[in-house]
Order: C-alpha cells, then sequence, then structure tokens
C-alpha cells in the first residue's frame, strides 16, 4: 500500500508540481506576481527635462541664425519682386519707372511713374541692412535697366556664419539674387 500511494503522490507531483506539494503557495503567488508598471517615476521625467534643456540650449543660437538667414533671403525676394513689378511696369505704360530709395534702402523703397506711386515697400527690421551705390534703379520703356545695379542684403551684426545676399539688376532689366555679397 506504501507503494501504490508513493507512485500516486509521484504521479500527481509529475501532474501538478507545486499545487500538489504546496498548495498555500499557489493560492499566495499571485500577491508576488509582477505587474506592469504604470506612469514615470520623478527620476525618468527629471532626466527627460534635462536632456530637453540641454539640447534647447545648443539649438537656441542655430535656430536665431537660421531665422535671421530666412529674413535676409525674404527681403532680397521682396526687393527682386519689386524690381520685376517695376519692369513690367514699365514695359506695360510704355514710360520709365524708376525704383528709388526711401531714405536708405534698408528704410524701403517707392516704385513710381513720375509722380505717380505704383507701389512702397515699408521698412525692413532692424536687423536687417539693404545697400546700394546708388539712390535709384530706372526702368525704361523696353524694360531694360538704365544701368547696371547690385544692392547687398545683409544682417546688422555682420556675423560669419549668416551668408548676405546680392540682388543684381543686368542691363537687360532681369534682376537675381544669389548667395553672397555683391562684386
Amino acid at each position: 500500500m506504501a507503494g501504490a500511494l508513493t507512485r500516486i503522490s509521484l504521479l500527481l507531483l509529475y501532474l501538478y508540481p507545486a499545487q500538489t506539494m504546496y498548495p498555500a503557495l499557489c493560492r499566495l503567488s499571485h500577491l508576488h506576481s509582477p505587474r506592469p508598471s504604470r506612469g514615470f517615476t520623478i527620476v525618468e521625467m527629471v532626466m527627460v527635462l534635462v536632456m530637453v534643456g540641454v539640447i534647447a540650449t545648443l539649438a537656441a543660437p542655430l535656430f536665431r541664425d537660421f531665422i535671421i538667414q530666412q529674413t535676409i533671403r525674404n527681403a532680397a525676394f521682396e526687393l527682386m519682386s519689386d524690381l520685376t513689378y517695376a519692369r513690367s511696369e514699365a514695359v506695360k505704360r510704355n514710360s520709365t519707372v524708376t525704383v528709388s530709395k526711401a531714405g536708405t534702402w534698408s528704410s524701403g523703397w517707392t516704385v513710381a511713374e513720375g509722380a505717380t506711386t505704383l507701389r512702397s515697400h515699408p521698412a525692413f527690421s532692424s536687423n536687417i541692412t539693404v545697400s546700394m551705390a546708388s539712390g535709384s534703379v530706372d526702368f525704361m520703356l523696353s524694360g531694360r535697366a538704365a544701368s547696371a545695379a547690385s544692392f547687398t542684403v545683409d544682417d546688422t551684426a555682420g556675423k560669419t556664419s549668416i551668408i548676405a545676399r546680392c540682388v543684381s539688376v543686368d542691363p537687360s532689366g532681369r534682376p537675381q539674387s544669389t548667395e553672397g555679397s555683391c562684386p
């Protein structure tokens, strides 16, 4: 009989190992099972905030230069747009159209046919400079410029990391914008 009981207990142990031998532990095992964690710990949140702060500190100067570079590009294309407009108006009106500065080129400019102002451009922000040797550009009735002209659009700080733009008008009257200072 003892041999049969041993065989049965071995069979039960084989089929149900923990439940047969340690039934009390089986009932308590759910209390110590690992649960999935929810949320973040304070240490994790502080580490993420520190990393975001470091990245923001490193990126801020580069982002500021990027904003100034885009402002220079926009200013150059606005000038080029008004020069193209003046050229087309000269052909359309069959008369001379002049683009002239308002005080300084950075203070804005006007597009005029004689005494009639066709368009005016407001001043740029204080960190942009527009410079040109003469005070005006004349477009003849054929659309050609009276003389070649070159404008340099740059930042006032003169940082080397920011590239100036050159807006030039060739004698045929066609304006174009390129990177770098004018020759």
